[in-house]
């Protein structure tokens, strides 16, 4: 994140010293938002609402009555989760909703918690693209260069992180859309374990893909969040095996392979930057390839393009003039996918999960960057890198597919600047539901560089 902004682990800090109020807080981030408007973060922000939620908080804590460490605090949303209090667009025409009579259970815990629901941010449109430039109503733009794109879906979270509107945001993941976002902003974005955070309330792009998780400042503020994530919910089956959220530590050697090779390229500079990191470690590290890394990437876009057609599909057909021209030809071209292309998609998903739980080396940490070059310009189409020549789009996701398509636990942690001035992230990957143990590991790793 940008110099001298405060970590959402500081500002709980503040308001217990008395220091600051959840009002002054409040007050500072909406006329920081009103200030720069230019990056396009945020959808809607409404200064009633957001008051009054910090009112109620200032009045628990003069009385005594906290609800949790995390009372008072904004915290912005991404524009795919239900909320009570804001409408739920998805950045979309097709099919722009009312304030839900319901929030997202992710929301309803953060609500619970005394949280000050700050305003809803910019997306891709229904999160169906890397760059958050197709969006309805413009594109965000990186608080470190806006000439940049800020990396999607949740690009408008990251760039109210990074500017230091707020100290925390809401976004989703099903190929990156928070790691993408918070590598090129500089900042930290953590997507668990799948099944593990409930997607009740937030509005789907690929169901076995999605996961939502927090945007922040520090690793310890992501652990600061994850108790209002994790943990079973009645509403979604697949988090009925999920753990409550527990920090814990981490004190032995850590074993880490960094992810090279043909498939894995990435820039000069990048490379260059992540290696200097995992040296400075105490970890072990051992670099590694697996063939054949194409073919996944082919298969996440074959389950995630029929996955979002089959969602759309109703609305499509009532509504095609909702949607934007790129992304109805995407939706259309999902539907075209047959029964057996889907299925082998899958068989390639579950023979990616065997390469990595079965056929590497031991390892607690799998790395690689999060993007394999610093984010493109706003009208950027290729990318150079590595000896490749790729599309920008495709160049975001290079990475953190693999993420999604495992299910396991990752997180992006900014390790540096480039020579002009733009962030550079490193992606962590720890093993399905050990996110508590992927986040001890990471900040013991941090220790060694220290944060930039």
């Amino acid at each position: 994140m940008l110099k001298n902004n405060k970590s959402l682990t500081e500002l709980s800090a503040a308001l217990a010293s008395g220091s600051e109020t959840s009002v002054s807080l409040t007050i500072k981030a909406l006329d920081k938002a009103e200030k720069l408007t230019y990056l396009n973060a945020f959808v809607v922000l409404d200064r009633e609402i957001s008051l009054a939620q910090a009112v109620a908080s200032d009045k628990r804590r003069s009385n005594g009555m906290l609800l949790s460490p995390i009372d008072g605090l904004p915290i912005a949303i991404k524009d795919n989760y239900l909320t009570k209090d804001y409408p739920t667009t998805a950045c979309s025409d097709a099919l722009p909703l009312e304030p839900s009579d319901k929030d997202a259970t992710i929301i309803a815990n953060l609500r619970a918690a005394g949280v000050v629901i700050f305003g809803k941010t910019n997306m891709d449109e229904w999160a169906f693209s890397p760059t958050n430039v197709n969006s309805n109503i413009g594109p965000t733009r990186n608080p470190y260069n806006p000439d940049h794109v800020t990396g999607g879906s949740s690009g408008g979270s990251a760039a109210a992180v990074a500017s230091g509107i707020v100290a925390a945001a809401l976004g989703s993941d099903t190929g990156g859309s928070i790691r993408m976002p918070a590598a090129a902003c500089g900042i930290y974005g953590f997507k668990p374990s799948y099944g593990r955070a409930s997607r009740h309330g937030v509005l789907p792009l690929s169901w076995t893909l999605d996961a939502p998780g927090p945007l922040a400042s520090s690793i310890e503020d992501i652990e600061l969040l994850l108790p209002y994530f994790l943990g079973e919910d009645s509403k979604d089956a697949s988090t009925f095996s999920s753990a409550n959220f527990k920090a814990e530590e981490y004190n032995e050697t850590i074993k880490i392979i960094h992810l090279t090779g043909e498939g894995l390229e990435r820039s000069d500079e990048i490379d260059t930057a992540v290696k200097k990191s995992l040296e400075a470690s105490s970890a072990t590290v051992t670099e590694a390839g697996f063939p054949y890394v194409d073919n996944y990437y082919e298969a996440w876009e074959a389950i995630i393009f029929s996955e979002a057609a089959s969602y759309h599909q109703p609305l499509l057909k009532s509504n095609p003039a909702g949607f934007s021209s790129g992304l109805r030809a995407k939706l259309e071209a999902g539907a075209q996918l047959s029964g057996l292309e889907v299925l082998h998609a899958q068989k390639l998903r579950s023979r990616l999960i065997r390469v990595f739980t079965n056929e590497l080396e031991d390892w607690d940490i799998i790395v690689t960057p999060t993007l394999p070059i610093t984010a493109p310009t706003q009208n950027e189409e290729v990318q150079k890198f590595g000896g490749k020549s790729v599309h920008a789009h495709k160049s975001m996701l290079w990475f953190c597919v693999l993420g999604n398509m495992t299910g396991f636990p990752c997180l992006t942690i900014p390790i540096g600047l480039s020579e002009a001035g733009l962030p550079i992230g490193m992606m962590l990957m720890g093993k399905p539901n050990e996110d508590e143990k992927l986040l001890a590991m990471a900040k013991e790793i941090e220790k060694s560089f220290g944060k930039y």
